[in-house]
């Protein structure tokens, strides 16, 4: 009994010594792909809380319409600290949906106001960075390096030409003027004399 009772206690320890003390994952430890972040230039800010949805880990992001646009929505993003960015244009795809209340609902008829969570899959989009292996024992400092002079940074290249940006619309514009004022001039002198 009392040999069952070590190994029962002893088994337990080692559960419990072996467990992993890692902590839940944090936005922190988020590596963003270019594409995400290209595409949502907020979302570092705006990340809340890593969730697993539909059996994958994504990052929940939580807005508010602001308004609606013929192709677009303009959301404001909640931050960690509770506050609200900036307005920030989004443009959903075509016939896009939200769940809300076990319904789909089209993106582009979500109401002003009204606050959605938004959460972002990690396919493709973003990863958790590793964990930082345990500090080794210092090695002995190296030898500082001489200083090497940057080398000059080569100059820009000019452009081959100047891009043609401009119309002959004010041209058109200050002739007309100039026979508005030649129309009143002549009107002018034909009454007086």
């Amino acid at each position: 009994m009392k040999k069952s009772l070590l190994i029962t206690t002893l088994a337990l320890l080692c559960a419990l010594g072996f467990t992993s003390v890692a902590q839940a994952a944090t936005c922190a430890d988020v590596n963003y792909s270019a594409g995400l972040l290209a595409d949502n230039p907020k979302v570092q800010d705006a990340c809340l809380e890593i969730v697993e949805k539909n059996g994958v880990q994504a990052i929940r992001l939580h807005a508010k319409v602001v308004r609606q646009s013929v192709n677009s929505t303009i959301v404001q993003w909640q931050m960690p600290d509770g506050s609200w960015s900036s307005s920030d244009r989004r443009y959903p795809a075509r016939g896009a949906t939200a769940e809300i209340a076990g319904q789909s609902i089209k993106i582009s008829e979500l109401a002003p106001g009204q606050e959605v969570n938004v959460y972002i899959p990690s396919t493709n989009n973003w990863t958790l960075m590793a964990a930082a292996p345990a500090p080794a024992a210092a090695p002995a400092p190296a030898p500082e390096p001489e200083p090497v002079a940057a080398p000059a940074p080569a100059p820009e290249p000019m452009p081959a030409a100047l891009p043609k940006t401009a119309t002959q619309l004010p041209l058109f514009a200050l002739l007309g003027g100039l026979l508005i004022l030649l129309g009143g001039a002549v009107s002018f002198v034909r009454t007086r004399f």
